[in-house]
């Protein structure tokens, strides 16, 4: 039986600016805490959960909780939803998974939505800017918020099926991409002929990002981003210990990178 999604979300005000955040699955985790750290900042409210029905259930626990691992959170305050994602969306329900946020986006004047994710360097090292791709008629609104264009590049994956379906919509949409020293470190040693094997690259992801934790350098300049994009000032005190109480989310993350 085919895998199929069921999407149950409380209805949200209309609200001019209304902004939702999402994160593209990668093996960094910077997306992922990012919008984790958001959430717990910001004291949002759950508003709804996406179950996958067909295929074989996963729960995380925290604290003795159990949790399902799609659920959407809102500030009402800050016109700012986000979607929690402990487990990456399967990548074959991925194009019905971003169809159905944004058909709800539509149905609730949702006007902008962010997706968030992590590269590596752009040029010899890693610096704090921010790169974006959108539409062309909203390239200035993200220059203005001091983000940088991307040059040249070809987008594949999780963020190619993001950009696809929002350019078809009447909706700002964006990747909003921050320099990850994993993922320049692992592309170096693919350009140096260091990786000879997909084995050779879950062993060193397991090597980094398992045993040192996400990357939360780039994870803070991502929610520095979304600070930016709906302007309001998020401190960033206790990123780094967010992230280390959300590890346990790499296993998960790098068993996805294996069939991605």
């Amino acid at each position: 039986m085919r895998p199929s999604l069921e999407v149950k979300i409380k209805s949200i005000p209309r609200d001019p600016r209304n902004t939702l955040i999402i994160a593209c699955p990668e093996p960094s985790l910077a997306s992922v805490v990012a919008i984790e750290y958001i959430i717990d900042a910001l004291k949002m409210e759950e508003i709804g959960a996406i179950r996958f029905r067909n295929v074989t259930p996963v729960i995380t626990a925290i604290d003795g909780v159990a949790k399902l691992p799609y659920r959407l959170f809102y500030k009402k305050e800050y016109a700012l939803i986000t979607i929690r994602q402990h487990i990456p969306i399967p990548m074959e329900l991925y194009t019905d998974f971003i169809n159905k946020i944004l058909d709800w986006a539509e149905e609730n004047g949702i006007n902008r939505i962010i997706c968030l994710t992590a590269i590596p360097a752009v040029g010899e090292k890693e610096i704090d800017n921010v790169y974006f791709v959108t539409e062309e008629s909203y390239v200035e609104e993200f220059k203005v918020l001091g983000f940088l264009p991307v040059k040249d590049a070809i987008i594949a994956g999780a963020e190619a099926i993001f950009l696809d379906a929002v350019i078809s919509r009447n909706i700002i949409g964006a990747l909003i991409m921050a320099e990850s020293k994993v993922l320049t470190a692992i592309r170096r040693l693919i350009e140096g002929g260091k990786v000879a094997t997909h084995k050779d690259l879950m062993y060193i992801l397991n090597q980094t990002v398992g045993q040192l934790g996400p990357d939360v350098i780039a994870a803070l300049k991502l929610v520095k981003a979304v600070s930016k994009i709906i302007n309001v000032e998020i401190p960033t005190d206790n990123l780094a210990e967010h992230a280390n109480k959300y590890s346990f989310l790499i296993e998960k993350n790098l068993e996805a990178s294996k069939t991605s």
